[in-house]
């Protein structure tokens, strides 16, 4: 799944802190200068540590050149961003490769509901996502489909009101936590400075693995962090990635302060715009899928991969109550580690303990998503954006749905909640999840229950998607746990001879791990893979 929008705020009220550290204003004062223009006010900031290695810019095709012919034999297994992306590119090349998709429908974790897209509920004149949700301006593959396929963007950002902070049974002002943070910056300045550019698995330093050995809370007690910045760090790097922050390695946190996703040093990141498509964004895999005509097998779900003796890889599938078997030259992955650890994964494939640890080990979210409806942005009318952290039982963040789609009627805001609390949520009994959730609400936001929708029976208009309980995903995107940073990242995506591994896990975490554009570009990356090893030319 995306990103969360909440998080990306708490990027910019990181930048104020640092901002305000620099010229030495009031952290209010600061803030109120981030609002009128965010992207100028670290222009010539000094760098916190060393910069990292700036990496090439990917480029997207625009025209496919004639397909040669090619008779390799390539098995994707998963319909996902990942798996159709590499199928996509493989067509365009000359190679038609079969789709076995566990599912009856195209897309994985991206699925959305509303409009064209059918569901339990229905949230008039609203399309909400059910998984992935943001765009940010830097996917460049992903808006390279959306204007490949003619689909309409909105940009969620422009949205007036405050973002509540609601720690400790009361709520925060945003320049407390700037407040707080800038005490911080001082502590983190020698770990920043200590670790090396961009450790992995293969390439590291001693003080790295020390680094990733320590869990999030214990860095932030270690280093003194206040009350309140601690609390907002951990709502947001729970909420950001789906794991206690208690079950988070500290380098999640010091990597994303010290470089953005495309390992350039800026702070934070140049551009923290995000959008969505209008219509869903379950539109791109439908348009994906509809490319591939005759490729997808749905129902189909994988229990078996082996290595024959003349080095072709067997899949055995289930289809209903029937075994069925495939052979292939090449074979992608392209599922959760989470789902192929369920999978039978035979001796002979000799995978080796690098590929076997990343495979039972990597440590996956449990992240969760309710959209509730109400009658109209409630929210605003109190000086909320609809953007809130707190560390409640029964809330944790939100933000609200397609506000442009929203009326004075009607509106959704969704409850993304992590950790032990998004394990627990029962997909099952939704009214009462939605009441303990509208009644958090309440007490972050003051007066917003009443304006609750509600329908037959009182029930609450609700939709709650449990990705930790789906058979197909058993969570919901990558989180490294202490230790994995130098031990599995970067071992993700690795191909083991034509056995190849793709989604958002094998993408880099210093690119796009854990997005709908890291699972794009995976499944590109082993597309180029496959045609280099067949010789194809690639487009």
């Amino acid at each position: 799944m995306a990103r969360t929008a909440l998080f990306e705020l708490f990027r910019q009220t990181t930048r104020v802190a640092l901002a305000s550290e620099r010229v030495g204003a009031p952290s209010r004062e600061a803030t109120q200068v981030m609002r009128v223009d965010r992207r100028s006010v670290l222009k010539g900031l000094a760098a916190v540590g060393a910069g990292l290695a700036a990496m090439p810019a990917r480029a997207l095709e625009t025209e496919a050149k004639p397909p040669p012919s090619s008779s390799v034999r390539v098995g994707i297994v998963g319909a996902g961003m990942a798996g159709l992306a590499c199928a996509y590119d493989l067509k365009r090349a000359g190679i038609l490769a079969t789709v076995h998709e566990a599912n009856e429908r195209p897309g994985g974790r991206v699925f959305s509901l509303g409009g064209t897209f059918s569901g339990p509920v229905s949230f008039p004149g609203q399309v909400v996502e059910r998984g992935a949700e943001f765009i940010d301006t830097g996917h460049k593959t992903m808006l390279g489909y959306a204007q490949e396929f003619k689909l309409a963007k909105e940009d969620l950002t422009r949205v007036p009101g405050e973002v509540f902070y609601y720690f400790g049974g009361q709520r925060h002002a945003e320049s407390v936590v700037v407040d707080e943070y800038r005490a911080f910056v001082a502590a983190m300045r020698p770990d920043l400075q200590a670790l090396s550019g961009a450790p992995t698995a293969d390439t590291h330093t001693l003080v790295d693995r020390q680094y990733d050995a320590m869990d999030l809370v214990t860095y932030l007690e270690t280093r003194g962090a206040g009350p309140v910045v601690k609390a907002a760090i951990i709502a947001a790097y729970e909420s950001e990635y789906g794991l206690p922050a208690s079950q988070q390695s500290c380098l999640n946190f010091l990597f994303f302060i010290r470089a953005n996703r495309r390992s350039r040093f800026e702070p934070f990141g140049s551009s923290d715009e995000r959008y969505h498509l209008v219509g869903g964004n379950q539109q791109i895999p439908r348009e994906l899928a509809a490319r591939l005509p005759g490729q997808l097998r749905y129902g189909e779900r994988l229990e078996a991969v082996r290595k024959t003796a003349s080095g072709a890889l067997e899949l055995t599938l289930r289809r209903g109550s029937t075994a069925i078997t495939a052979t292939y030259d090449a074979v992608v992955l392209a599922v959760p580690f989470t789902v192929l650890r369920g999978v039978r994964l035979d001796a002979s494939l000799a995978l080796p303990a690098w590929k076997t640890l990343a495979i039972q080990q990597l440590g996956y979210g449990t992240n969760a998503k309710m959209m509730v409806g109400y009658k109209g942005p409630v929210w605003a009318e109190r000086g909320c954006n609809g953007t809130t952290y707190s560390d409640l039982a029964d809330h944790q963040c939100t933000w609200e749905t397609n506000p442009h789609s929203a009326t004075s009627e009607s509106a959704v805001l969704t409850d993304y909640s992590s950790g032990p609390r998004g394990a627990s949520l029962d997909p099952n009994n939704v009214a009462r999840e939605a009441e303990r959730f509208v009644a958090g609400m309440e007490r972050v936001v003051p007066g917003t229950a009443a304006s609750v929708k509600r329908g037959a029976g009182g029930r609450i208009l609700a939709h709650l998607e449990h990705w930790p309980s789906n058979p197909n995903t058993l969570g919901s995107y990558t989180a490294y746990r202490p230790g994995q940073f130098t031990t599995i990242c970067g071992n993700e995506g690795k191909p083991v001879g034509n056995l190849h591994f793709a989604g958002e896990h094998a993408n880099s975490f210093y690119w796009w791990q854990g997005f709908m554009e890291g699972a794009a570009l995976s499944g590109k990356d082993t597309a180029a893979a496959i045609l280099q090893a067949a010789k194809v030319a690639t487009l």
